[in-house]
């Protein structure tokens, strides 16, 4: 019997999963307190040019009892986080602190250039409110295996606000840490005057064709005319809302009149991949979609999903997903954010022999669309599988397989997913402007382009 008194039990065989076991004082002093320690003293001593990170910049969790969190606009969980300036939506940040207990978050937001480098801006230049503010809204798991506490932040609020458009990083802080930065969310603000049109096409690379997808588009600044977007206008396209795939610093091609032309014939090109993999983790009570079994333990239940089949031959079938994101949510309670248990899902992937020269992972939003090492796969020679449990809080996921060199932070989805042009893909695009002698990057746009079988 494993240590944590679960036992696994087979997908196309047993034998793997036999063996696999591995109150609130007053906020006003409490955050200028806070912020002193940090900006000043001992551990907390903090200072963004002299001890730049660029992890600290990036979507990043540091503590690993850290988990699910969520930012997102009010009303989409799974949406791009992203808000008007001075607009009545707000951004909402969730997560979950599986220590359990209640403890003293603080948050914080950071002006960053089109880079994502902290700009040359002061803050309060850029936030309507203390630089640090307490995370008072908690609440305790309700009738979970697993217990935990639950917090949430919604941005802006009335003690705080962004005050300029531009890229954003949402940083939440434990000063009783030596390292008391918890985890980084990047989110943008912008201002809604330039429009854009475009299309998602073949690449006109003919070994590019099938697998890749092009993005053409354009800018009118009908309703705000620049005086030399040329130098000024800069575009980011990114994939999906997915920042490690996103392609930046792209200036315009030509100026017609009232339109910005984006259209290079061949250079904004992405790898089109593949829908996501579903995982339905909404109940424990019967198999959903792709579950094999579920076992129900003293400290957790085990969902084993159903063996996977690697999909980069194979031709385009519609699947609808949520381009990796994730939905809390279960079905037998209400309130899924503090009655959803956090259960065991058993992943297992066919492969005739192992990737010697690759490490293989699961990849989702779960994950920040990134290899991570909790993440990582083994190998059993002796079924031909690739596997892995994971921890999850029960909702529905997206995920995909990836490879990647061992040590390298590069990867891609050729070996078990491939490529193909038909794949539904949401492109946003991100129009930063920075006129001669500013200081920052604002954000004067935002589009959404979308493939039109979606």
């Amino acid at each position: 019997m494993p240590e944590n008194g679960r036992m696994s039990y087979g997908v196309t065989t047993s034998k793997i999963l036999l063996r696999f076991q591995k109150n609130r004082i007053m906020r006003i002093l409490v955050s200028l307190f806070f912020l002193l320690n940090l900006t000043f003293s001992g551990p907390f001593a903090f200072n963004a040019e002299a001890q730049f990170d660029p992890n600290h910049y990036k979507d990043r969790i540091f503590q690993e009892y850290i988990k699910s969190v969520l930012l997102y606009p009010s009303g989409d969980q799974v949406g791009f986080p992203a808000i008007p300036l001075n607009g009545n939506r707000q951004l909402v940040l969730r997560f979950d602190d599986l220590e359990a207990d209640v403890k003293r978050y603080f948050y914080t937001i950071v002006h960053c250039d089109a880079d994502w480098i902290p700009s040359q801006i002061e803050k309060s230049e850029y936030i309507d409110g203390f630089d640090m503010e307490e995370i008072m809204d908690y609440e305790f798991s309700r009738g979970t295996i697993v217990p935990y506490t639950h917090y949430t932040v919604r941005i802006p609020n009335r003690n705080f606000r962004p005050l300029v458009s531009g890229n954003y990083v949402l940083q939440v802080y434990d000063p009783e840490l030596r390292n008391p930065l918890v985890f980084s969310r990047r989110f943008v603000v912008y201002e809604p005057r330039l429009s854009t049109s475009g299309e998602i096409v073949r690449p006109a690379n003919v070994t590019l064709s099938r697998t890749h997808q092009e993005v053409n588009f354009t800018v009118s600044q009908k309703n705000f005319n620049l005086d030399n977007p040329m130098d000024e206008l800069r575009a980011c396209i990114i994939q999906n809302g997915w920042w490690h795939s996103a392609e930046c610093s792209i200036s315009p091609r030509y100026v017609s009149g009232d339109i910005i032309n984006f259209d290079y014939r061949g250079r904004i090109v992405f790898p089109g991949g593949r829908n996501f993999r579903p995982m339905d983790l909404r109940t424990t009570r019967f198999r959903s979609e792709r579950v094999h079994s579920i076992e129900h333990y003293h400290d957790g239940v085990e969902i084993v999903m159903r063996t996977d089949d690697n999909r980069s031959r194979r031709s385009f079938s519609t699947i609808y997903d949520f381009n990796g994101r994730f939905v809390i949510e279960n079905r037998e309670h209400s309130h899924p954010h503090i009655t959803s248990d956090y259960v065991f899902p058993f992943l297992t992937l066919r492969s005739s022999m192992p990737i010697y020269d690759h490490d293989v992972f699961i990849v989702g939003g779960f994950s920040d669309m990134e290899p991570r090492p909790e993440f990582r796969m083994e190998f059993d020679d002796e079924e031909g599988l690739y596997f892995r449990e994971l921890k999850l809080k029960q909702g529905y996921y997206d995920y995909v397989y990836a490879t990647s060199h061992a040590g390298s932070d590069a990867f891609d989805f050729d070996e078990f997913e491939g490529n193909l042009f038909e794949t539904l893909n949401d492109y946003y695009v991100l129009l930063y402007f920075r006129p001669f002698g500013s200081r920052f990057d604002r954000i004067i746009g935002l589009g959404k382009l979308t493939n039109k079988q979606r």
